[in-house]
């Protein structure tokens, strides 16, 4: 099944348009927007709780890569024990695959199937958005709910929660976990000494740099090296450029050097940028770097690494990271940063919970979303029961941390790995899986409070609305979903395709697209001053 994950995610993110490391969904369509322009626009009819003395059951997303742990039963039962006596309400987890969520999600809620919390997977890059579901008008308005029941969300997350609203209106609650990541490559520690480079971690690279480390390798191993393991039909460009999605997939406007204070909206794919980027990836396919095939491999990254004739993986990195790879894959792995983390909207979540409009019980949604906010011990921690299932059946403590703290090694058949970790409430208080130590605690905070001195965009918390351009955005995603496969990974010159490219998004309404969002943005600044 993992082999299968990534041409399945890439397809389910394909549907909406840019990808940049996971996946998305339709993002906008005519006429399911049409129907949320037509709906009341301020929050539509909350349902009254129902009587307290009989518990209420809250469908909760969960999200894996494919397989069902069998213990799940036993996580939920175990969740019951501590959310009955308190709120008098019971959870039911729904697992759902990564690659299908978005798509489940919304044609459950279009259908009006009773779902209380919805998860929105962004993973850090743009798979999925807050805008996704208020544009057809699917989740609820929270403002008034977490002013009533989420204290322990406000204190927790703090500003964090602001990547939760479009406007001045809450319409979810993202995780707590760290606010970005390094962007560039993990490369294989024996691979680099066997070929006597060496690769400073305390530095950044440039792309230039990175090629000639790539290069240097793929002169020593020969043919049938290749340079960076990818799969479906994505880009690099994050991993070349600072660049802010401003809460959406990219493909409906971007600003560029967010962190310089630089406030102007940009189509991407018109950039000097994302040209110089195309021409890069475009060389490094001619000089053997990326696989000829890479859109259509079907293995993960971790199978292709594991096959031993890849050097690199690429993506946002945390404190662990490597640690994580190697523990995958068999052999130690080296970070080579070309972009040091910073913090937008898109790359402080990981994911989100809403909460559906066919919730029959809102206010009972919100007070169990509060209790994975609340400092516990982790055997009263819904949190930690989430996020690392559960202790003497997903997996035995190797050292304790404090509360619900500790560094735990999984079970011999437990498959609560294949549980997507960190996107439920207060992830980073929750146990991580050995051979990560205690330290990682302390290297969560030093990292986020590094990204907190300086490295936040001026964007943070903006989320773009493309309601009033809906039918520009779907047919522009619809567009970047036809074109990115041949351009991102450099299978196409650019030169050659991308005139073709741009003109078909001019074609499709981008141009009408950019300035509806820059408009939102100069409101969103000024409503700030």
């Amino acid at each position: 099944m993992k082999k299968k994950i990534a041409a399945l995610l890439m397809a389910a993110a394909m549907t909406a348009g840019l990808i940049s490391g996971c996946g998305s969904s339709t993002d906008t369509s005519a006429s399911t927007a049409a129907s949320a322009s037509e709906a009341d626009a301020g929050g539509g009819t909350e349902s009254e709780p129902v009587d307290e003395g009989e518990p209420y059951e809250i469908t909760m997303q969960v999200v894996t890569w494919g397989q069902t742990p069998e213990e799940l039963e036993q996580v939920e039962s175990a969740i019951n024990d501590i959310i009955l006596p308190e709120i008098n309400a019971t959870v039911s987890l729904q697992p759902v695959a990564a690659w299908d969520i978005v798509n489940e999600s919304q044609m459950a809620l279009t259908s009006g199937e009773k779902m209380d919390l919805v998860n929105i997977f962004v993973c850090g890059a743009g798979m999925d958005s807050v805008s996704n579901y208020t544009s057809k008008n699917m989740i609820l308005p929270l403002n008034e709910l977490v002013e009533k029941y989420g204290s322990d969300i406000k204190s927790t997350l703090g500003d964090l929660l602001s990547i939760g609203y479009q406007g001045d209106q809450l319409y979810a609650i993202p995780s707590n976990t760290t606010m970005g990541g390094d962007y560039g490559f993990l490369i294989r520690k024996d691979y680099l000494e066997q070929a006597g480079i060496t690769v400073d971690e305390s530095r950044v690279y440039t792309p230039e740099e990175a090629e000639e480390t790539l290069l240097a390798l793929k002169e020593h191993f020969g043919e049938g090296y290749y340079g960076i393991a990818l799969f479906g039909s994505g880009q690099l460009f994050y991993d070349f450029y600072e660049v802010d999605m401003l809460g959406g997939n990219g493909s409906t406007g971007v600003v560029l050097d967010p962190l310089s204070g630089n406030k102007t909206v940009v189509n991407l794919f018109e950039t000097d940028e994302w040209m110089d980027y195309c021409k890069t990836i475009y060389r490094w396919a001619q000089e053997g770097l990326i696989n000829p095939d890479v859109t259509t491999i079907s293995d993960d990254v971790t199978s292709q690494l594991q096959t031993g004739y890849y050097f690199a993986s690429t993506g946002a990195q945390i404190p662990g990271s490597d640690i994580q790879m190697a523990t995958s894959v068999g052999t130690e792995f080296v970070q080579m940063t070309m972009i040091p983390a910073f913090s937008s909207t898109v790359t402080a979540s990981q994911g989100l919970y809403a909460i559906s409009r066919t919730s029959e019980n809102p206010e009972k949604v919100m007070q169990f979303l509060n209790i994975l906010y609340e400092e516990r011990d982790r055997e009263d921690s819904v949190a930690a029961l989430l996020n690392a299932g559960l202790e003497g059946v997903s997996y035995e403590v190797t050292e304790e941390a404090g509360a619900a703290k500790a560094i735990v090694s999984a079970k011999e058949g437990s498959l609560w790995n294949v549980m997507i970790p960190a996107v439920y409430g207060d992830a980073l208080a929750s146990p991580k899986y050995a051979p990560l130590t205690a330290d990682v605690y302390d290297e969560y905070s030093a990292f986020n409070e590094k990204i907190s001195n300086g490295r936040i965009c001026d964007t943070f918390g903006y989320v773009f609305d493309p309601s009033e351009v809906s039918s520009e955005a779907a047919a522009v995603s619809a567009v970047v979903e036809q074109y990115l496969g041949l351009v991102g990974y450099g299978s196409v010159n650019p030169e050659e395709i991308m005139p073709e490219f741009i003109a078909a998004l001019k074609d499709a309404g981008i141009d009408e697209v950019i300035a509806a969002n820059q408009a939102q943005l100069d409101a969103w600044f000024a409503a700030k001053q």
